[in-house]
């Protein structure tokens, strides 16, 4: 996906038709008509959205040689993640990954000290710094994971 702004991409993805035809258009090709009929919105609103979500990389007019009909539009993303930081807020193509996206807050959080694998085993030692109130949360936390 292009470099776009945040800000145009939360416009757009804050206005309901809009998301109306994000969703439609992963489903597979879909046209202006089936769109307007759906969304229950006239086609020229369908196409000023289009043209919005297109300009954001988000949607693509499908090749009317290979589509059934002309005027065909599918959705180009499998997803974004947002992520909001001191700089601010940031979208990125691609659905997030939580396991990834946990490991990221762990190591922002967390002090690590050491790291080593026994590759045989799959076993994972760590020592990290914890200052007293963050370790009784820890605590906390695992006791009610281990439950």
């Amino acid at each position: 996906m292009e470099e776009v702004e945040s800000d145009d991409l939360l416009d757009a993805l804050g206005d309901d038709v809009a998301r109306k035809i994000l969703v439609a258009g992963k489903q597979g090709p879909v046209t202006a008509e089936e769109l307007a009929d759906s969304c229950d919105v006239s086609e020229s609103t369908i196409y000023r959205r289009l043209d919005r979500l297109n300009e954001l990389g988000l949607v693509e007019r499908c090749n009317p040689l290979l589509s059934t009909s002309k005027g065909s539009y599918q959705t180009r993303i499998d997803g974004l993640s947002l992520a909001v930081d001191e700089e601010g807020i940031r979208i990125e193509q691609g659905p997030s990954d939580s396991t990834i996206d946990a490991m990221e807050t762990i190591l922002d959080v967390i002090d690590v000290q050491r790291v080593n694998y026994d590759a045989e085993n799959e076993l994972v030692d760590v020592q990290f710094n914890l200052e007293p109130e963050l370790f009784e949360t820890f605590m906390g936390v695992y006791s009610r994971k281990r439950e």
